[in-house]
């Protein structure tokens, strides 16, 4: 209730500072949707906990300043752009008005914090007026007066990957379809041909910067990313490290990881790399649902909601999105490498000019662009996607509707079907009528091709109780043979000689209950359940299973950064367990 009669007091001040004028606009930004990377973070390779470092702070903290100067504050200077979305407050920030997520991640939801605060500084920064009054008196005759000098609090929804909703904002992280892509890449040509041409590149970078924190086995293109994140972070942080390398070394380390990132992530022909373009781009796929959603609520509520949608993560669904957009051309050859550290990718649905102003307006005359912010500095640049020309950056919004839809997940489902998951939250949104009527890349459904390993598991574990039955019953039988017979086994007293006899019939129906296992054993919940619940049998087969599968992640390995996570997950020996990207 404090928040609301005090928006309404600085929204009412507002307007008699800088009315609004239909005539002074030539567009009216409506809804804004923004993709932003984290910024510089502490490298996976060093031996210190994941976070935002201050200097990447700074960097999203500039970002969040920049968004504030375009859509949310007021500028007496007609000169400023006509983007600022006049149903948001200028100053207090109103949760209901913004949606904002991130992973769980600490590095993304600290760029999350720290952007936000760049928004919505705290009011003594933003509004300098004695209308707004920090200090309320209480009941009992004090003061309070509000910390940080009126720090605004953001709500930031987290999602971690057991999270359905984190399919929009990592959907490759915990897609096993994704991951044996990466795997088709890792086989191919192209991925060889570039390895070996950066040999001797990555055997110099060893030698003079990389040697403190990686082996020599692990410096190579298949580490592009990690390295590429380690020079970034000690070219910032370390002033050493440019005394033995140049910029132009860092830059090429750079060039490399984008390359790597644009060839796992990107819509790239299969042609030339041997993998599929429809799940290399997954995370650009769940963030594009997102955004027809953010703008379909704007439009049904007329402007009311959805107004500022803000997704904070790493750079996989920023590549994807802008593969799937057709942005990565000659034209824009920067669209082929790593986005910058804070960079954003915004989307804008506007409206030109109307004397109906401030009335929202038909969705027929609505329109969206696309527009970059490349890293702290830079400016927010309009490019025209899905190939069009140039000149073409504002498209009518049912256009960009029917293209996006084209490009976009459906549902959780469609997710779950085409990454072929076992997450947790799949078993619970697939529909088996709708799976028979899918097929992966080999020609099979999900349904099919699952009847097949229950087949073929149930098949191995009839053969192993096959052949333990086999072995349990010349073991018993090699025992009964050295005892004296009868039905007290080897209790029975040599007075008890007329009372024994061979072979009851009920004997093999008590060997059965003793031995036979229950049905479905070893599979589905109940089993691991059981396993997790201290049986001293299942420990001991879960500690010798443990003991064939892979250790932490090895830096000495040039694949394990981007697939051998994602391998672990979804072992059937292991629970669920939210990957984290930096």
């Amino acid at each position: 209730m404090l928040n609301r009669h005090l928006s309404l007091a600085l929204v009412s001040l507002a307007l008699r500072i800088s009315p609004a004028s239909a005539e002074d606009q030539t567009a009216q930004v409506w809804a804004v949707f923004a993709y932003t990377l984290l910024g510089d973070s502490i490298p996976k390779v060093i031996s210190r906990a994941n976070s935002l470092t201050p200097y990447g702070a700074n960097q999203l903290h500039a970002a969040g300043s920049a968004f504030r100067d375009r859509y949310v504050a007021l500028h007496a200077d007609s000169s400023m752009p006509s983007t600022r979305i006049e149903s948001l407050s200028p100053y207090l920030l109103e949760n209901d008005d913004l949606q904002i997520a991130s992973t769980s991640d600490a590095a993304i939801i600290a760029s999350a914090q720290a952007f936000m605060q760049g928004l919505y500084p705290p009011l003594d920064q933003s509004f300098n007026d004695t209308v707004l009054n920090l200090n309320f008196k209480l009941a009992n005759g004090s003061t309070a007066s509000s910390p940080l000098g009126g720090y605004q609090y953001p709500q930031i929804m987290t999602f971690g990957l057991e999270d359905p909703q984190s399919i929009a904002i990592a959907g490759q992280a915990l897609c096993p379809a994704h991951a044996f892509s990466i795997v088709e890449y890792i086989g191919s040509k192209e991925f060889w041909q570039t390895y070996e041409e950066s040999a001797a590149f990555y055997n110099r970078l060893y030698t003079l910067a990389l040697s403190g924190e990686f082996d020599v086995a692990s410096a190579n293109y298949g580490n592009a990313t990690i390295i590429s994140h380690y020079l970034d972070y000690q070219a910032i942080h370390n002033e050493s490290l440019l005394q033995n390398l140049s910029p132009d070394d860092v830059k090429l380390a750079r060039w490399y990881a984008g390359k790597y990132v644009f060839a796992t992530n990107g819509n790239a022909s299969a042609s030339d790399n041997g993998m599929s373009s429809d799940v290399s781009t997954i995370a650009g796929q769940g963030l594009i649902s997102s955004i027809l959603d953010s703008f379909q609520i704007n439009v049904q509520t007329q402007g009311v909601n959805g107004k500022m949608t803000l997704l904070f993560g790493s750079y996989e669904p920023a590549v994807a999105l802008t593969s799937l957009l057709k942005l990565a051309n000659k034209q824009n050859p920067n669209f082929y490498s790593l986005p910058n550290e804070g960079a954003s990718i915004i989307l804008e649905l506007f409206s030109l000019e109307s004397e109906t102003y401030p009335t929202y307006p038909d969705p027929s005359q609505l329109y969206v662009r696309f527009l970059l912010r490349n890293g702290t500095g830079a400016g927010f640049r309009t490019y025209s996607p899905f190939g069009y020309s140039p000149s073409k950056t504002a498209i009518p919004y049912a256009e960009f509707q029917a293209e996006m839809q084209n490009l976009s997940l459906t549902s959780a489902q469609a997710w779950c079907l085409k990454c072929n998951s076992s997450a947790m939250f799949c078993s619970g949104v697939l529909d088996t009528d709708q799976n028979k009527g899918y097929k992966g890349s080999s020609g099979i459904s999900p349904a099919v091709g699952g009847v097949i390993g229950a087949v073929v598991t149930i098949v191995v574990l009839s053969l192993i109780g096959i052949i333990g039955f086999l072995v349990y019953s010349w073991r018993t039988n090699a025992l009964r043979r050295s005892s004296l017979g009868g039905f007290k086994g080897d209790r029975k007293m040599a007075s008890d000689e007329d009372v024994s006899f061979k072979n009851p019939r009920w004997g093999d129906d008590v060997k059965q209950a003793d031995t036979s296992d229950p049905p479905n054993a070893g599979f589905g919940i109940n089993a691991r359940g059981h396993e997790r619940h201290g049986s001293w049998e299942m420990t001991g087969q879960k500690g010798s299973q443990n003991n064939t599968q892979p250790e932490e992640q090895d830096i000495g390995s040039p694949f394990a950064d981007e697939i051998e996570e994602e391998w672990r997950l979804h072992s059937t020996m292991q629970p669920v367990a939210a990957r984290e990207h930096v």
